[in-house]
């Protein structure tokens, strides 16, 4: 009985593993099967296989940020015994956060209060038009000009400090040869270099100089300048940095320019050369600033490497106390924001520059409680928006003249250049 009822359990589990066995066939052939009907359709991952659209980003930029003896003053403010410069630029935050990247030349130095605060010829302001900057929206500030030193290496190296405690970074000189005077900044997936260059004053035998003043030998390597009697040198110099942005990894590059002639409404020859080899090394914009005054924007079409470049000559003075009454000279008064807009094309592995526009500014002096107000104004806004800012007929005038007298200037005549050649608040 036990043999036959271990052979019973035998041929019971012999049976169970023969059904198995043919269950799991029929399963394997229906699979074979389905697998056979469909095995022309292929299963593609769309993440990796689409191309993703193309990326656009706004680089915008302002000209001179001066700090007149005559500004500081009348930015004391008594209620808090300091300093506020917030409203110099209130009209025009709207359109300086709206960049991706806003630039501004910094035409004064932070030196300290102790140093005593000063304007022209060599000038020193207080640290509260840092936060002015900060707060209208400004990411990068260019610190190479002929008034880099003008509170010394120790200025120099402060006004660094106090522009980076405020979170803007610098751009044209270095505390030491272990940091950089340039930067690269990854601005919504694109890899954009910014460097700023400004012209020497003639040199002492051997010693280079801004503003007259002597560059310590020991901290020429920490300004980014350039010569214009010895341009070879400064050519080499300068295509040196391009290479080594682009080894770092720069998709596109700027080069802020401190340049040109002051007071001249037309760029001078060794700024158009100079833009021209610029354009050659594989620059993609160029901002200018030094002639305080308003010169024409040009889109060079390099012929050498097939390769177009902007260049803003001049972007004027974005806030000062050069004017009609102080200098006899009205064109003192206007100034350009510029934006470049950059396309990333992934299909093409190419970046080119899509768009360009501008907005006419124009400081607006008025006297209140027996004290200047220094005000940015954008002018395109202005004008359409006349109500809001209640001014006087007289001022009006000054406004409208401004407008045409930038308009003479950067009424582009290249298609790409006259896409979009005005502002709109968002």
């Amino acid at each position: 009985m036990l043999l036959k009822s271990k052979h019973i359990k035998l041929v019971t589990i012999s049976l169970f593993v023969f059904f198995l066995l043919t269950a799991c066939s029929f399963t394997m052939k229906d699979d074979e099967e389905t697998f056979k009907e469909t095995e022309p359709t292929t299963v593609v991952d769309e993440q990796e296989e689409s191309t993703p659209e193309p990326v656009y980003i706004t680089i915008s930029a302002v000209g001179d940020v001066m700090a007149h003896m005559s500004q500081i003053n009348a930015q004391y403010r008594n209620d808090i015994d300091d300093y506020d410069f917030t409203n110099n630029f209130k009209h025009m935050k709207p359109y300086i956060t709206d960049a991706d990247i806003a630039l501004a030349n910094l035409e004064t130095t932070f030196g300290g209060a102790e140093r005593g605060y000063s304007g022209f010829p060599l000038f020193n302001a207080p640290d509260a038009l840092a936060d002015g900057l900060a707060d209208a929206g400004f990411d990068i500030i260019a610190t190479a000009n002929n008034h880099t030193i003008d509170t010394g290496i120790t200025g120099a190296n402060r006004t660094i400090d106090v522009l980076r405690d405020r979170d803007l970074g610098v751009i044209g000189t270095r505390k030491s040869v272990d940091e950089e005077s340039y930067m690269i900044k990854d601005v919504n997936g694109v890899k954009v270099g910014f460097t700023a260059y400004t012209y020497e004053t003639k040199r002492q035998g051997e010693t280079k100089t801004l503003n007259g003043i002597p560059i310590p030998k020991d901290y020429e390597d920490l300004i980014d300048t350039f010569s214009y009697e010895y341009m070879e040198q400064s050519y080499e110099e300068m295509e040196n940095r391009v290479n080594h942005l682009r080894e770092a990894g720069a998709e596109a590059i700027v080069f802020f320019m401190h340049w040109g002639d002051e007071y001249q409404r037309q760029p001078n020859q060794f700024q158009k050369m100079i833009a021209q080899k610029l354009s050659e090394f594989g620059v993609d914009i160029i901002f200018g600033s030094h002639p305080h005054v308003v010169q024409p924007i040009e889109l060079i079409k390099n012929e050498v490497n097939d390769h177009q470049t902007v260049v803003v000559y001049s972007m004027g003075n974005f806030i000062s106390n050069q004017r009609h009454e102080t200098l006899n000279n009205r064109y003192t008064e206007d100034g350009l924001m510029v934006t470049v807009e950059l396309k990333k094309d992934f299909e093409e592995d190419t970046i080119s520059i899509n768009n360009v526009k501008y907005m006419p500014t124009w400081v607006y002096r008025y006297t209140e409680n027996g004290r200047f107000v220094y005000e940015v104004i954008p002018v395109l806004d202005y004008i359409e928006n006349k109500q809001s800012y209640e001014l006087s007929d007289e001022i009006a005038s000054r406004i409208l003249n401004s407008k045409e007298n930038t308009k003479g200037l950067v009424d582009l005549e290249d298609e790409l250049l006259r896409t979009k050649p005005v502002f709109k608040r968002n």
